[in-house]
């Protein structure tokens, strides 16, 4: 049936206004061209005395002196002529062979003579069959380039009624037909030369013989491709295997890369653990480079790989995009297509041999590499740091400040191999004032020493550069004492006895009182001595 019967009606009506009036059906007769105008050619038939008007087109590839056959379908209204068709014979004889190419399926020629609503008027083996716009093939745009041209179709449609023939053809079952052998054709695995048709995000489409199929950017490369653009254009040749095929839904998929064989497949025996090799750096991430061996073939250096320091790197300080650059087979997972690399495993790990350079208590020197709040970092050689607290940079209560670069010289006070670990002290390269304080004094001295502090509840002296004494409120004095600000200020000599050293707490505690009375007692003894009594 057809499928736009309003589009249909309108070329019906076309058509009707076509062909001759019927006024009366007569014979077939055998005339002589006498005359060719531009619209009628004149026959003269044996035994009519009128001659014969046939329209011009109709004869197509007569000449003046040839005879043809004709059907004599009436006359003109003035009676001066009979009229004549040959497209009725032509349409009678040809139609046997229209009704088989429908039932067939041929393909057969055709001439689009005019554009009609809803598609073209195709004159077919001398009939006028109707070609809907959706079967012609031809674009919206360029259909009126197309009246006049030759043009092959199928015969989709036949139906004869008491309104006439109607006829469809379609040029669109023509690229059907032959996809449908085109594909009947293919198997898996064939490889076929293919036309880029369109770049898409994700892959490409591509022209396959009478056909049209798909390239996913997976199937592109055994490597990574970022960019379709960057490699293909439209128009470009190429070989390719089909790898996916659906006769029924005429799908076809196909490979590039399966040309070729998965480099995977022998990754393990050309790179196997433990290999030093040369790759080309492809990407670099938050957590490490990607090193490609060849295509499809790559690995990543965790930034952990990259140097036997275990402070936290940043990739770009070490390589960049495009740089050659050596590294080492760690692991390698081929059936996950997996490779890791390492940088810093192609040199002896120097914590190896650590322990026997910088054990604990050992005296070195290093460069400070990384500033923290809490402390510094020092280098003692490359893959080995030291880390200093800022707790043990100096014995007195000002810390000095450091810059990077500066060198320093530490003591190792703790060596952790399997963390890899070294704590270290600038202080304690020299005696801790505690230890000086316990080796020059003990209790009964008497001091003298500068007020540092004052509080609410005693007075604070510096003993050593470091370690402060604490007089209690007390013990300042042996008269009773309110306010200790009213009696002493900060920066004041005071003379006192060392009552109590706390190795334990590292806490020492003085009295001036003691000192007062003391040195009252030694007055008095002295004036006893000299005067053999004190007052009376």
């Amino acid at each position: 049936m057809f499928d736009n019967n309003n589009a249909y009606d309108e070329f019906e009506a076309l058509l009707n206004d076509y062909l001759p009036d019927e006024e009366e059906t007569g014979k077939k007769v055998k005339g002589i061209l006498s005359q060719v105008d531009r619209n009628y050619t004149y026959l003269d038939v044996v035994g009519q005395a009128t001659a014969v008007r046939v329209r011009t087109e109709e004869l197509e590839g007569y000449e003046e002196g040839d005879e043809v056959e004709i059907l004599l379908m009436g006359e003109t209204k003035d009676g001066d002529f009979l009229i004549g068709s040959r497209r009725k014979i032509d349409m009678e004889e040809n139609w046997e062979k229209l009704v088989k190419a429908f039932e067939n399926k041929e393909i057969v020629k055709g001439k689009i003579i005019k554009r009609v609503k809803g598609g073209y008027v195709v004159n077919v083996l001398f009939q006028q069959a109707f070609l809907p716009n959706s079967l012609s093939e031809i674009p919206m745009k360029d259909g009126e380039k197309f009246v006049g041209s030759d043009i092959e179709v199928m015969i989709k449609d036949v139906k004869e009624d008491r309104r006439g023939k109607k006829i469809l053809v379609s040029k669109k079952d023509i690229r059907l037909k032959e996809q449908g052998e085109f594909f009947n054709k293919l198997n898996l695995g064939d490889v076929m030369e293919v036309e880029v048709k369109n770049i898409l995000d994700f892959g490409i489409s591509v022209r396959v013989g009478k056909s049209n199929g798909f390239i996913h950017i997976s199937e592109l490369s055994w490597g990574k491709v970022d960019k379709i653009a960057d490699i293909y254009k439209t128009g470009d040749k190429l070989q390719a295997k089909i790898i996916s095929l659906d006769k029924e839904k005429k799908s076809l998929k196909l490979s590039v890369k399966q040309l070729t064989q998965d480099p995977w497949e022998t990754a393990d025996e050309k790179y196997p653990v433990g290999t030093e090799i040369e790759g080309k750096v492809t990407k670099l991430v938050s957590f490490g480079a990607f090193v490609e061996l060849e295509e499809g073939v790559e690995g990543l250096v965790h930034l952990s790989d990259f140097t036997w320091n275990k402070k936290k790197i940043n990739v770009s300080e070490f390589v960049k995009v495009g740089d050659v650059v050596k590294v080492k087979v760690i692991e390698m997972d081929k059936p996950a297509k997996r490779l890791k690399f390492g940088i810093k495993q192609l040199s002896e790990n120097p914590w190896d041999t650590a322990e026997a350079k910088y054990g604990e208590g050992s005296v070195v020197k290093g460069k400070v590499v990384e500033i923290k709040p809490f402390g510094i970092f020092a280098q003692l050689e490359d893959g080995i740091d030291a880390f200093i607290h800022q707790s043990d940079f100096s014995w007195e209560k000002t810390q000095p400040k450091y810059e990077i670069g500066d060198e320093v010289e530490l003591k190792v006070l703790s060596f952790d191999a399997g963390e890899k670990k070294i704590k270290g002290g600038i202080k304690q390269l020299v005696k801790s004032p505690w230890d000086s304080l316990i080796e020059n004094y003990k209790v009964g001295d008497i001091v003298d020493r500068k007020i540092t502090s004052i509080t609410d509840f005693g007075l604070f002296v510096e003993m050593e550069k470091g370690v402060d004494g604490m007089i209690h409120a007390s013990q300042a004095s042996k008269d009773f004492i309110k306010n200790l600000s009213d009696r002493f200020e900060v920066g004041e000599e005071v003379k006192a006895e060392i009552i109590e050293i706390d190795t334990t707490k590292k806490r020492v505690k003085l009295s001036i009182k003691k000192a007062e009375i003391a040195d009252e007692k030694k007055e008095t003894q002295e004036l006893i001595e000299k005067y053999g009594t004190v007052g009376e």
